[in-house]
């Protein structure tokens, strides 16, 4: 296999003649999302410190939660880089469009949440809830007809150490015992754990020497559910808090007249967990719903309902369109009478002003 970091002029040209990217941006992010490792041994030491995470101060359980969050998406990363060079070994350093997007969905995501665990230990009154959307999901999958083999390799690479960890992390939350109001929640924690361990051991079992595409999606099927599952369930066994529920709804801004068509499209999903999460303030966000459903109490504004199209505007947090009929401020904005806007959230937080006209593109980034 010829260096992924110095890939030479045949690996190039084969690499080329295949339509495979160039990785050495996401080397780079590999090289620089190591720090991962440091911060999950660092959550270790402390999670055996403390004397239960039960009564762990918010800043020490945000630590863990984030030092998870980075380590698990560091270690799919890197199985999926490597899975593929060992199995194209002449074009180590270059990857198919696909993998190439899937590493870097996880790649890219690992710095923020080092950030986020450094954080928590340099503030003690650090609280990642209050500044995230956790527990956080797996970032999307990468859209593809048909797995390359090479990602089940990857996959199932990724499980050992994800398994472990997840394992000691719940072990650790119930050996000093359970409060009552939280037996219910940690069952269902337990209940999680196992059907991870169950789809995982499943996967392994179906594995053949002989391809077969009906056995190959059902391999990744289980494979992913297993990982989902476990990257939930490490940070609920951090964060015990979010047993109880989230701090928030995360559709709580989003038009109710369209709200089921959002819930199932799983990009809409993904991209409004995206916009709290990358969200500076939610607070802020938070606010400007409140003054819009003053506003809507008083009678100052009502829904705007276009004769023809959708009632909400096609990017998150897919707002309901509204329609001023006294004059207002909402957000600063002094509207009049007639006036039609929609709420953007997020970094790009603000008002949208209408007119608005029907179309079926949705704008599902967030920054």
């Amino acid at each position: 296999m010829s260096d992924p970091q110095q890939p030479g002029f045949l690996t190039r040209l084969r690499a080329g003649l295949a339509g495979e990217r160039d990785t050495v941006y996401l080397e780079a992010l590999r090289t620089a999302g190591r720090a991962a490792y440091d911060e999950i041994l660092a959550a270790d030491e402390l999670r055996q410190q403390l004397p239960s995470l039960w009564t762990a101060p918010p800043a020490a359980a945000s630590q863990l939660l984030a030092a998870w969050n980075a380590f698990v998406l560091q270690t799919l990363g890197e199985r999926f880089l490597d899975a593929d060079y060992e199995a194209r070994p002449a074009t180590a350093g270059y990857v198919p469009p696909v993998t190439y997007d899937q590493a870097a969905a996880w790649l890219h995501a690992v710095g923020d949440w080092v950030s986020r665990a450094r954080q928590a230990r340099a503030n003690p009154e650090y609280d990642i809830a209050m500044l995230s959307v956790v527990p956080a999901p797996l970032p999307a999958w990468a859209e593809v007809l048909v797995c390359p083999p090479e990602h089940l390799t990857a996959l199932h690479a990724a499980v050992a150490p994800v398994r472990e960890h997840a394992e000691v992390a719940v072990h650790a939350l119930v050996r000093t015992g359970v409060p009552p109001q939280y037996e219910s929640s940690v069952n269902r924690l337990r209940q999680d754990l196992a059907a991870a361990s169950a789809a995982a051991d499943y996967a392994a079992g179906l594995r053949t020497g002989r391809h077969h595409h009906g056995l190959h999606e059902l391999i990744e099927q289980n494979l992913k559910q297993a990982l989902e599952l476990w990257f939930k369930v490490g940070q609920l066994a951090a964060m015990p808090s979010l047993l109880a529920g989230p701090r928030f709804d995360v559709w709580c801004m989003t038009d109710k007249a369209t709200l089921n068509r959002w819930k199932q499209d799983p990009h809409a999903h993904h991209a409004l967990i995206e916009m709290w999460r990358t969200d500076p303030s939610p607070g802020a966000t938070l606010a400007i719903q409140a003054q819009i459903e003053a506003g809507l109490q008083t009678g100052d504004l009502w829904y705007h309902v276009p004769p023809v199209g959708d009632t909400c505007y096609f990017e998150p947090p897919f707002s309901p369109l509204y329609e001023v009929r006294r004059p207002v401020r909402i957000f600063g904005v002094a509207m009049r009478p007639g006036t039609q806007f929609a709420v953007r959230g997020g970094a790009k937080r603000g008002l949208i002003l209408g007119p608005f006209r029907p179309t079926q593109r949705v704008n599902y980034r967030t920054r």
